[in-house]
């Protein structure tokens, strides 16, 4: 850094030389000096340019190391709020596959009960219809007729 803070020398020799091949007249000390002051601040505000550019940019640099600690900061804290977050879906999840499971081994036991009864079930309608027709072969004779249409209808339940 302290390279760009040190002044460039100027050999006044030089332009001195410079300054002495004008045309039809001879080197005036005063011209010279003038020349050298005009180029002496030339160089100065160059060198200020210069100066000033290089502030700006350190600036400007340590501007946007700044913007990116803090962006970087930001996407630390959106990972961790992320990274819990996806933990409590996680355990979510186990605990909706968890009650997923049991619901399911419900249904198969409350499946497997409705079979029963529906088995139960059918072997008590045909228990009764047994019953009725018993039932109907034993009335007397004088009700033979009534008893052929308890035995129609109650063929037709059966089928």
């Amino acid at each position: 850094m302290q390279a760009f803070d040190r002044t460039i020398p100027i050999n006044t020799s030089v332009l001195e030389q410079e300054s002495s091949f004008t045309f039809g007249s001879a080197p005036n000390s005063n011209d010279t000096s003038l020349e050298t002051t005009e180029q002496e601040n030339t160089l100065t505000v160059e060198d200020s340019r210069r100066l000033r550019r290089m502030k700006s940019n350190r600036e400007s640099a340590r501007r946007s190391r700044m913007r990116k600690r803090i962006h970087l900061e930001e996407l630390g804290i959106q990972l961790d709020q992320l990274q819990a977050q996806n933990h409590d879906l996680r355990t979510q999840l186990r605990s909706v596959l968890s009650r997923s499971s049991l619901v399911r081994q419900e249904n198969k036991r409350l499946q497997i009960e409705a079979l029963l009864f529906k088995k139960r079930l059918d072997e008590a309608q045909t228990l009764l219809i047994i019953n009725r027709l018993h039932r109907v072969n034993n009335v007397p004779q004088n009700f033979q007729a009534f008893r052929r249409g308890q035995v129609s209808a109650l063929a037709s339940l059966i089928v």
